[in-house]
């Protein structure tokens, strides 16, 4: 019978040689670069931007505002103090014009991903003056004035906005929102001259009802935003609001008034309408949470 047991020199051999390839695997893995992490995709969100949760909001911003112009709802036959107006008297406001108006607002929002957030805001606005003439005609002109009012409104919306990614930082983004306003006009005054049928002029005056008339309202924004803390972001944004029509309360004629016109109303032919201009801070509560890197794999 043969014998296969190897000599001793041949098993050193063996031996040898698995030490040696041991060692050379060893020195293959050490000798390894660690495994590259990929860059994020250019326009694509910046790594650390992921976020998800709620934030809070707020806003200041300048209303650049064109407002509706007004219908008399005065029934014909107005009548006034010494037969100013004849039976068949008609009235009718035109040349509106709307100064520009402040806002604050304040809202809570939810970031679903790194695209897609959502937010509800309750907004003060306020500074606006509005101003149109008014005049009465039986059939010609008998009298015109100028009437003055403080316009307010209190909105609120439900907005949705997508975010269009980050370039240098900077992320713009698109919006739109549904929601409610409530518009009043207050401090409603009305000076001007009328002529007598014996033809005198005589000046005529009074004070509208103050009024406010809630209505559907909706909105369409554009912007950007960058971070200025970890959790805190700046965001610049122009937005359009449509806030709906508004309304005039009835004349009320000052004390001793030589002449005036009472019963008087007013609704709005068409929309106020806003363009606005504003800037806010978001903050995101509990601060960014940085995504995960992408790793190579050989």
């Amino acid at each position: 019978m043969a014998n296969w047991t190897l000599a001793p020199n041949w098993r050193a051999l063996v031996l040898a040689a698995a030490l040696g390839l041991a060692s050379g695997g060893a020195a293959i893995a050490v000798d390894l670069p660690p495994a590259p992490t990929l860059p994020p995709a250019a326009g694509g969100p910046e790594a650390g931007d992921e976020f998800s949760g709620w934030y809070l909001r707020g806003d200041v911003g300048a209303g650049f505002e064109t407002p509706p112009s007004l219908a008399s709802a005065a029934p014909a036959g107005i009548a006034a103090p010494g037969g100013l107006v004849s039976p068949f008297a008609t009235s009718s406001f035109g040349h509106a014009t709307l100064s520009p108006s402040a806002s604050l607002d304040a809202g809570l929002g939810y970031v679903f991903n790194s695209w897609l957030r959502t937010d509800a805001t309750l907004e003060y606005r306020f500074g606006g003056r509005f101003q149109s003439s008014f005049a009465i005609a039986s059939p010609g002109p008998i009298a015109a004035d100028r009437l003055s009012a403080r316009v307010s409104s209190l909105v609120a919306l439900i907005n949705g906005y997508v975010d269009l990614g980050a370039w240098q930082g900077v992320r713009p983004f698109v919006g739109a929102g549904l929601g409610v306003a409530d518009t009043a006009l207050s401090g409603v005054s009305d000076q001007g001259f009328a002529r007598t049928p014996a033809g005198a002029f005589v000046p005529i005056g009074g004070l509208f009802s103050n009024a406010a008339r809630t209505h559907f309202a909706w909105a369409l924004t554009a912007g950007f935003d960058v971070d200025i803390a970890p959790n805190l972001k700046l965001e610049v944004s122009y937005r359009y609001l449509n806030l709906g029509s508004i309304a005039l309360g009835g004349t009320h004629c000052f004390p001793g008034a030589p002449a005036c016109v009472a019963g008087v109303a007013a609704t709005a032919r068409g929309a106020l309408a806003s363009n606005d201009i504003r800037i806010g801070l978001v903050y995101l509560i509990g601060g960014l949470e940085p995504a995960a890197p992408l790793v190579a794999r050989y």
